[in-house]
């Protein structure tokens, strides 16, 4: 069976608050990060760091009160992809971020979920 990707996806919160999608979504769900650290004798050793699983978005200008998006407390975060069947959970997420609109194209970035969990779910 081939990978797809892309088509149409949906974005809302379990707050039932949805925002419409612009552009290209990217997900970077590790918990974890490594970076490869140089040692003096020329071997590497490796770190890492905790980090969230997060979601880097641009949305539609629709109006929205963007204060309340960020002061929004904790809440699960869906996207889904209706063409592929899958479902990308962001448990006890935030939107978090600064957020800049583009007024020549309504487009909204700055923006990312970070959450505690992520979760794929497909079917």
């Amino acid at each position: 069976m081939a990978n797809t990707f892309g088509g149409e996806m949906r974005l809302r919160g379990s707050s039932g608050q949805a925002h419409i999608l612009r552009a290209a979504v990217t997900m970077n769900p590790a918990t974890t990060s490594s970076e490869a650290v140089r040692n003096q004798n020329g071997t590497n050793a490796y770190s890492y760091t905790p980090r969230a699983p997060s979601c880097e978005l641009t949305l539609e200008d629709a109006g929205e009160n963007f204060d309340d998006i960020l002061r929004a407390g904790d809440q699960d975060i869906y996207i889904v992809e209706d063409f592929n069947n899958v479902s990308h959970v962001f448990v006890s997420g935030r939107i978090t971020g600064d957020a800049q609109i583009d007024r020549s194209t309504g487009a909204v970035t700055g923006l990312m979920i970070q959450s505690d969990d992520y979760r794929r779910i497909t079917g």
